[in-house]
């Protein structure tokens, strides 16, 4: 068997020897289908353990595994021993037969998984497991894999011996999508028998001989793709087989998203050779050069210096991901312009990317590694999604709006660094080990096309930085074509009241992790205040420091003309963005707790400018209730909770309920004439249900 069982300690070795020799003794295994004909658990576990070491677990996996050498020892033992609950001569509870629908198919392999773990269990020292404790976790795998249920965290991270933590569910992992690629294994073979139709069925023993696989591995040219070579004499079988792809597929996508780290591959491919029928497989595909160019910006993004933007948050998330396993590291970034603005340059110290990142993140479009469950290796913490900017990993692709050559110099701490020189995206890229020491960190250099030089050297990117990445937590150092050197970044989100000493009237909103304020402005005569000052600007949306957008959706009516608030959401009080991070998609509870803080911060500004009227000596009657006036229409009696209402001041609180009784004399003037008490539907407020 040409695997790298050596690599194990001896102890395991001789238990993984004596575990195949134990097995390979055990009664034949029965096929499911007619109970007679058998098949070689033995050669079932060779194959798996090939499939491991040769190709399916990458460098990353291989060494997360090598940490310990239980795990390893537990996987390979797994591949042995999942399935001997056919090799004791009895009837499983259903035939190939039996099955008549997805129900019944998940009771058999409920069934399957259970008598072999019954096995395993009650026959461990047989089976030359060394330890109890081993053959435990040998069932957890089994049952996790062939089963496919989920267990708890505590059965996820389970202690064997040494105090060595095993990751049961990386490992069941790895087995259920070996058990699912191997067309050989009799389980398989049921799944691809349930995916026939049912009124034109092929025994599972006759489809069998209809199929052959002739290699299996990573796919030669078609990077993170699985390729599985079938020759197949039976287009119905080929039709079947290409419904199994899909589910393979779809195991492959449920894995990644859950496990960590993610597997190398992405994407599954049956490539099936007919023999003595044409087949038509049919399905839906994308056109990767529409798509492509979307995602490049051309039709995503409607300026084209967003790619700016995008290149600082990746950097951004490096910083953030570097400093969590370095707590004294500090973070840096910086963007430089060349004289003639012909090449932009983008570098930061964060944490950098290896050989392996690159293929498993980098080169997938619509994978984030920051929103990706492998982040978690480096915390336990469940909040650590809520730092990283990135959600869709498509961002770097605007850069092409621009450039027609990138070239990428990343290195990780301990592994050599690369430079990745990309000429299109339709073509292959030059990855070269640098030989030369090179900083920890990422350098994205672009090189503009001609058609862009002439744009960038007249655009305005300073201001477009200083608008959309003014409240980064990590400055931007920022060196022009002239040489001159800006920082950006850093500003408290904060207004400066002193810049109008008593006309701006500023109130903080309280949120649990972000910030932000409301702004009041007033109209001044000397020393007194006569009137609200109009203004534009709305309510600004930032997200982790980058500008989103604007909004005047998240004002009440009458405070629109007067009010300017801004808005920085990190954390828990995070939303989810558009592709272009230009819209937000606002969960109903998110919109509705911005909307009371944002009522609660008016309730302090329009206080703290009735505060500042009243100490004035010379206000006159009509001006001061025209400032009531118009404060008040703020406060739509609707939205006004009690709270809110009770801290009003109180000539703005009178007129407040003054047109909630006049709305309820004009609205419910039957009613009240009819019994003197108005309908009381939507107004629960103890305020109201007085007025009512």
């Amino acid at each position: 068997m040409n695997t790298k069982i050596d690599e194990l300690s001896k102890e395991f070795d001789a238990g993984l020897a004596a575990i195949r020799l134990a097995v390979g003794k055990l009664g034949a295994a029965r096929r499911p289908w007619d109970g007679e004909s058998s098949f070689d658990l033995v050669d079932q576990g060779d194959r798996m353990v090939r499939f491991y070491e040769n190709w399916l677990l990458d460098d990353e996996q291989k060494q997360m595994l090598s940490v310990h050498p239980e795990d390893k020892f537990i996987l390979h033992a797994s591949s042995y021993l999942c399935d001997i609950g056919q090799t004791d001569g009895q009837r499983l509870p259903l035939l190939a037969n039996d099955f008549k629908d997805d129900r019944s198919r998940a009771f058999y392999n409920r069934s399957l998984s259970t008598r072999s773990c019954e096995l395993i269990r009650d026959n461990w020292q047989d089976l030359g497991v060394p330890e109890r404790a081993f053959a435990g976790i040998i069932t957890q795998v089994c049952l996790q894999a062939t089963d496919g249920g989920n267990l708890t965290p505590a059965e996820s991270m389970t202690t064997v011996t040494n105090d060595a933590a095993v990751n049961v569910t990386l490992l069941a992992a790895c087995l259920q999508l070996c058990r699912a690629i191997d067309l050989k294994s009799p389980a398989t073979i049921l799944q691809i028998f349930s995916c026939m139709p049912k009124d034109n069925r092929i025994s599972p023993g006759k489809l069998e001989a209809h199929f052959r696989v002739a290699d299996a591995g990573a796919h030669p040219s078609l990077s993170g793709t699985i390729r599985l070579r079938i020759q197949c004499t039976h287009p119905e079988v080929h039709r079947a087989l290409k419904h199994h792809e899909r589910f393979v597929q779809q195991l492959l996508e449920k894995l990644n998203q859950r496990e960590r780290p993610r597997f190398l591959y992405s994407d599954v491919l049956y490539e099936i050779e007919p023999d003595g029928y044409t087949p038509i497989d049919l399905k839906f595909t994308i056109d990767s050069s529409a798509g492509l160019q979307l995602f490049m910006g051309n039709r995503l993004y409607s300026d084209k210096r967003v790619f700016l933007r995008e290149l600082i948050q990746n950097a951004v998330d490096a910083c953030n991901y570097r400093k969590l396993g370095e707590p004294s590291y500090s973070p840096a970034i910086a963007l430089e312009f060349n004289d003639d603005v012909s090449t932009i340059k983008v570098r930061d110290n964060g944490i950098g990317m290896t050989r392996q990142w690159i293929e498993k993140y980098f080169l997938a479009i619509g994978i984030s590694f920051y929103q990706s469950n492998e982040i978690r290796n480096v915390t336990k913490d469940p909040r650590i999604d809520f730092g990283f900017i990135s959600q869709f990993g498509i961002g770097f692709l605007s850069s092409f709006q621009v450039a027609d050559k990138i070239i990428i110099k990343t290195r990780k701490a301990s592994s050599p660094g690369l430079m990745i020189t990309i000429n299109g995206l339709r073509d292959y890229f030059d990855v070269k080990v640098l030989e030369e020491d090179c900083p920890i960190g990422t350098e994205v250099t672009l090189h503009l096309r001609k058609s862009q030089t002439t744009y960038f050297r007249s655009m305005e990117y300073t201001g477009y930085l200083k608008t959309n990445i003014r409240f980064l937590k990590i400055p931007v150092e920022l060196t022009d074509g002239g040489g001159n050197m800006t920082t950006i970044g850093l500003e408290q989100l904060a207004y400066d009241k002193n810049t109008s000493a008593g006309t701006v009237f500023v109130a903080p909103l309280k949120f649990k992790e972000s910030e932000g304020y409301v702004r009041l402005g007033a109209k001044n005569h000397g020393p007194n205040i006569f009137a609200l000052e109009s203004t534009d600007g709305g309510v600004s949306v930032f997200q982790d420091g980058i500008f989103v957008t604007q909004l005047n959706s998240l004002l009440p009516e009458g405070a629109k003309q007067y009010v300017v608030t801004r808005i920085n959401l990190v954390g828990r009080d995070k939303c989810e963005l558009s592709m272009d991070r230009n819209r937000i998609f606002w969960k109903p509870d998110q919109l509705q707790n911005i909307k009371r803080l944002i009522r609660h911060g008016l309730v302090d500004v329009a206080n703290q400018l009735m505060s500042a009227v009243r100490v004035q000596e010379e206000v006159s009657v009509n001006t001061l209730n025209s400032i009531v006036n118009h404060l008040a229409i703020f406060f739509d009696f609707s939205d006004v909770d009690d709270v809110m209402y009770n801290q009003l001041a109180e000539p703005i609180r009178k007129v407040v309920e003054k047109r909630f009784r006049d709305f309820v004399r004009i609205n419910f003037a039957h009613t009240l004439k009819k019994s003197g008490i108005a309908e009381a539907d939507g107004y629960s407020e103890a305020r109201q249900q007085q007025v009512l």
